[in-house]
């Protein structure tokens, strides 16, 4: 099983479903989301632990791919999100 490293430090298992969501959320459809997690499993391989900033990189990539408007939609809430200024 895989966890995720998150940005504070914790960690927890990684779920498919929320790389769904977060597609989804930035315009893709449910077919090109699912592509996205089978294309992102695959790259995480054996992997025991990933961070949240390899798996986001991993997801904007892989969802260019599908859908270059969803991947820019990913990448500008994710900049806007963890951008240093932001509350």
């Amino acid at each position: 099983m895989v966890e995720v490293k998150k940005r504070d430090g914790s960690i927890e298992d990684f779920i498919e479903s929320k790389i769904i969501a977060a597609c989804e959320k930035a315009g893709s459809t449910a077919e090109q989301a699912a592509c996205v997690v089978l294309d992102v499993v695959e790259k995480i391989g054996d992997a025991a632990l990933i961070s949240t900033e390899e798996l986001s990189e991993l997801v904007e990539s892989s969802l260019r791919k599908v859908n270059e408007g969803a991947a820019d939609a990913f990448l500008t809430y994710k900049e806007e999100k963890y951008r240093p200024d932001a509350d």
